[in-house]
């Protein structure tokens, strides 16, 4: 997700909280619709928003990458397991 963002924050610097609270909450929206539709989905909070930059030509943050959201089918890793929660605390 990537937001006009320098020229807002100089003007209204609350809207630096907002716009990352904005992102969480598409990205709330995106997990119920992926589940919705038999799928999953994962927020990766923006660990490649350099990245990204640099492949859409962004040079400073007049626009910022802020949320990245990756959708699909759901595999199962046989290797994990999964167990109840207070598992540890047995049945007494």
């Amino acid at each position: 997700m990537i937001s006009r963002f320098r020229e807002n924050v100089e003007q209204y610097p609350y809207l630096y909280r907002r716009l990352h609270w904005e992102t969480g909450m598409i990205g709330q929206v995106l997990y119920l619709e992926a589940e919705a539709h038999g799928m999953s989905g994962t927020g990766m909070g923006c660990f490649f928003d350099d990245f990204t930059h640099e492949i859409l030509g962004l040079s400073d943050n007049t626009f910022q990458d802020l949320y990245h959201f990756s959708i699909g089918k759901p595999v199962e890793d046989k290797r994990l397991i999964t167990l109840p929660p207070y598992h540890h605390l047995g049945n007494g």
